[in-house]
């Protein structure tokens, strides 16, 4: 049997499910427009700890071996949610060609050694998820295969023909939301906690903690853990409840004071976040898959969005597994809109961009502007009461997976800068903050900086 164990915890703690997305680790990245600039995000994955010597695509051969080995020896029946995605493949012959495809085309896409280790078929693909979705992703101390067991199940299916076929298709999403809601259920409830503990895969072990306190660590700072966050040493699992109450832990008072709180000029930063891209005269559609990739406002906002974003500029950060996951106001000002836009959970544009070829030394991607148009979205618009300011747009793009938006604010609610208006759930975040055209914002933090800039902490500064 596989089932996760049963631990004594506090009552179930259980948040409401909204939306998802994905990212994708391991391909090229392409350059962009002289307007923007990137960092390079990390890949994920979920694996056993290789050595220090072990490259990429070894790491990742042991941690799918191992994998499937546990999803073999798991005894369980499909869940049902899993049941329903194979009635979905088996009984559509569309769909069941390109996921046969999908994995053939997966094998011709991996390194020569990967290829034994691969999924093989859309049957065993559905065992290993049914394995993943009832136990909490482990610490693993290499950076690029750490928490997130999904992506590194698909990683050489989603840049195939088929795999953008796939992962692009209406009925296939839908159904990997069903999937991803089920996990998500599983992560917020306190069986999900068996790796909030100090063994060499918890996630307070000393490899864990350390890569926790020096992300939150910024500036200089040396706080331990429990001195940045709010949490009990000596109470089991930290007295966090769930798996998802550790992610979206919460920085103790102070921690992060809100900048210049009383001056409407500086912008505050709305996530804990290393900067990603910089973007200005953005366009109201434009070509967001390709080579060069720009913003596209109708696709980030969706039909009906204010005119007064189109010649605006964009700044988008990147939240990793490590970084603090809730969203705060930029500006002051009253809520005026808030709304949720669904999107892909797997979807690359790899098979697509034929000029997208060259890889970054880390194995890195920059699609995080592709995301920004076809993840799932939260939207939220707040009116700046400063004339200089106008209307402020953020939008926080659910990524990798399980990680879920949830908007904590309403419409009509008046913010002060730095108040909290929502969270990630489970995975690593990407997000945006839009300025109106004429809004003369500068001051950004430098892209390519590899040190979270502190949420409330100043992002820019409007020049009157």
């Amino acid at each position: 049997m596989c089932q996760p164990s049963k631990t004594h915890t506090p009552d179930e703690y259980v948040i409401s499910i909204t939306h998802h997305n994905k990212q994708q680790p391991g391909y090229p990245s392409p350059s962009l427009h002289s307007s923007q600039e990137a960092t390079s995000n990390r890949a994920h994955g979920w694996t056993k700890k290789p050595s220090r010597q072990t490259t990429t695509d070894d790491a990742r051969a042991t941690w799918l071996t191992n994998l499937i080995k546990e999803a073999d020896q798991c005894t369980n029946e499909l869940h049902p949610v899993l049941k329903e995605f194979q009635h979905l493949i088996e009984s559509n012959q569309r769909i069941y060609m390109l996921f046969q495809s999908m994995w053939g085309q997966a094998q011709e896409q991996a390194p020569n050694l990967n290829r034994s280790h691969e999924v093989q078929d859309s049957q065993q693909m559905l065992q290993v998820l049914n394995y993943i979705i009832t136990h909490a992703p482990p610490y693993n101390d290499n950076d690029n295969l750490t928490g997130c067991p999904m992506v590194g199940l698909f990683q050489y299916a989603m840049p195939t023909i088929s795999g953008y076929a796939v992962f692009i298709d209406p009925e296939v999403n839908a159904m990997l939301k069903k999937v991803l809601d089920v996990w998500g259920q599983f992560l917020s409830s306190s069986e999900s906690v068996s790796v909030l503990d100090t063994s060499s895969s918890g996630w307070f072990s000393d490899g864990a903690m350390r890569k926790l306190v020096t992300t939150a660590n910024v500036g200089g700072t040396s706080y331990a853990f429990d001195e940045l966050y709010i949490g009990d040493r000596n109470a089991p699992y930290y007295g966090f409840p769930s798996w998802d109450a550790f992610f979206t832990r919460l920085f103790r008072e102070n921690i992060r004071p809100v900048d210049s709180p009383d001056d409407d000029t500086v912008i505050a930063n709305a996530c804990e976040s290393q900067p990603f891209a910089i973007a200005r005269n953005v366009k109201a559609r434009d070509n967001f898959w390709i080579k060069g990739q720009t913003y596209s406002l109708v696709d980030m906002l969706g039909a009906g969005f204010p005119d007064a974003f189109v010649g605006g500029t964009i700044y988008q950060g990147y939240l990793d597994t490590f970084s603090y996951h809730r969203w705060h106001a930029p500006v002051s000002g009253k809520v005026v809109k808030t709304y949720m836009l669904d999107g892909t959970y797997f979807s690359t544009p790899r098979a697509i961009d034929r000029d997208t070829v060259g890889v970054n030394k880390g194995g890195e991607i920059d699609y995080q502007v592709y995301i920004s148009a076809m993840a799932t979205r939260a939207v939220v618009f707040i009116q700046s009461e400063d004339p200089d300011i106008g209307l402020v747009g953020f939008l926080g793009v659910g990524m990798v997976e399980v990680s879920t938006c949830e908007i904590t604010v309403k419409e009509g609610e008046y913010v002060q800068k730095g108040d909290q208006i929502g969270l990630f759930h489970y995975g690593g975040s990407s997000h945006c903050v839009i300025f109106q055209r004429g809004v003369n914002v500068t001051g950004f933090p430098e892209v390519g900086r590899r040190e979270n800039v502190p949420v409330r902490g100043k992002l820019a500064i409007v020049k009157r």
